[in-house]
């Protein structure tokens, strides 16, 4: 930092009137995490040129590191009145409106997004959880086919594509992306249980078995694997073995809220409701 530092103090000497050398020295202070110093800069960088949108969208991006997101919105708009076309802009906007759940200004961002940059995968893949928590299942299927195509290898985007293919009932398509899930992130016990359970919807009653005990050699008392076993010995005609399984991730399950849909179903199973539906 320091070469960096003095090399850049040295250059605006030289030429102080160049807004680009004080941007630069604010990105050298937000790498350090010296956010204060950084805004300093941008805002000197501004004070030359009070359209310059890097300098903007920079001070954007400090204030989010800050968790002074309201002012990084506000930064994030004054970018894009400059620039109508910067994207990283629109990105971090639905990025932002996507993890507070307001889903329908994070479609808007995302989509204005994909639009400049269709190349950018991680946009596609944001606009696709997007849709898939709005229940719009083609859109999200779409735009998660579009992410996959621009980083085939990313376990996410198959992941993603997986949970959306399986909420359509196309358990085929959700079963094929879980395994590509797998193929690169082969310890994901949750990844490797949704497999398990789109194999069960097609019937490969043995072949989820073989799948489930994985999961469960590598993490005994993972519930939803349990559950799931116990789904796959109903189906082969072993009750009592499904009950006991059942019991055991009511026990694992009660009072914890992370697990309180899981308890809800297999509370619901344990009664003998007819048409439980999965979870």
């Amino acid at each position: 930092m320091d070469d960096k530092l003095a090399q850049l103090t040295e250059a605006i000497k030289a030429d102080p009137k160049n807004p680009e050398l004080y941007k630069e020295l604010g990105n050298i202070y937000f790498r350090d995490e010296k956010y204060d110093e950084a805004i300093e800069y941008y805002q000197k960088a501004l004070e030359l040129d009070p359209k310059y949108f890097k300098a903007l969208y920079n001070i954007g991006n400090t204030y989010y590191k800050m968790d002074q997101q309201e002012k990084a919105v506000h930064y994030w708009h004054l970018a894009i009145e400059v620039k109508p076309d910067f994207d990283h802009a629109y990105f971090n906007l639905g990025y932002h409106y996507y993890q507070k759940g307001f889903l329908r200004e994070a479609i808007r961002a995302l989509v204005e997004a994909a639009r400049i940059k269709p190349e950018a995968a991680d946009t596609h893949h944001y606009l696709g959880l997007s849709y898939h928590n709005t229940n719009q299942f083609a859109n999200a299927v779409e735009e998660f086919r579009k992410a996959i195509a621009l980083s085939p290898e990313d376990p996410d985007y198959h992941y993603n594509l997986a949970n959306t293919s399986y909420d359509l009932g196309d358990y085929r398509t959700a079963a094929e992306e879980w395994a590509l899930t797998l193929k690169y992130r082969p310890k994901d016990s949750k990844a490797r249980n949704n497999y398990c359970d789109a194999l069960l919807q097609l019937n490969k009653f043995d072949e989820a078995l073989k799948e489930i005990e994985i999961v469960l050699g590598e993490e005994p008392e993972y519930p939803p694997a349990l559950c799931t076993k116990g789904e796959l010995l109903e189906k082969l005609d072993k009750p009592d073995e499904a009950k006991a399984l059942f019991e055991r991730v009511y026990k694992l399950t009660e009072g914890k809220e992370d697990w309180k849909l899981l308890f809800e179903y297999v509370q619901k199973k344990m009664r003998g409701d007819k048409e439980v539906p999965a979870v």
